[in-house]
């Protein structure tokens, strides 16, 4: 019969203590984050440049990329909304994936207190990647309940989910603790 440990609150033996602990895969090397992340940017700049959504109207349709769209928010003077979308929506996606590559790359030399920051810099820009996503889809849905307009999903959407997810998968293969050992820079 196994008890909890007071410590982890993990199943842990009776007779010797030891922790009964999940198997979660240990990543020696950060190359399948820097990989993740180079294809994320890719998508990224694909979702960003390719058709986003077509908005038609009375027979009337018009096709917006990412960043059409906001030139043409900007061009309405909707500065706050194209403000908030151009930051969450470019900018962080592409903070978040640049600080994964400096972070786990060994083509520069930084130590391992900054590529923490990194990293950390990382999870908190890619809470907020999936904003414009989620713009899109209040759209689509707003505009499918007035009957004389209609609202679709286009390519540059699904390349910019895709790199949403490939982010976030890159951000959890990030191994920071490999890096103490293999002679890296370090404070």
């Amino acid at each position: 019969m196994f008890t909890l440990s007071s410590d982890t609150n993990l199943p842990c033996c009776p007779h010797c203590g030891a922790v009964v602990r999940p198997w979660l895969p240990r990543l020696r090397d950060n190359k399948n984050a820097a990989i993740l992340a180079f294809l994320a940017l890719g998508f990224l700049t694909a979702g960003i440049l390719l058709p986003f959504i077509t908005m038609s109207q009375l027979g009337h349709e018009r096709i917006f990329s990412m960043i059409g769209g906001i030139r043409e928010l900007f061009d309405r003077n909707h500065y706050f909304l194209a403000i908030v979308l151009l930051v969450f929506s470019i900018l962080f996606p592409y903070a978040k994936l640049l600080a994964i590559l400096l972070a786990t790359t060994r083509l520069v030399s930084l130590s391992l207190r900054v590529r923490h920051w990194l990293n950390n810099a990382a999870k908190v820009t890619g809470r907020y990647s999936m904003l414009d996503i989620l713009v899109v889809a209040i759209i689509i849905v707003v505009v499918k309940f007035e009957a004389l307009a209609e609202a679709r999903a286009l390519p540059g959407t699904t390349c910019f989910a895709a790199a949403v997810f490939l982010s976030i998968l890159a951000g959890l293969c990030v191994n920071l603790d490999v890096q103490s050992s293999d002679g890296m820079n370090h404070e």
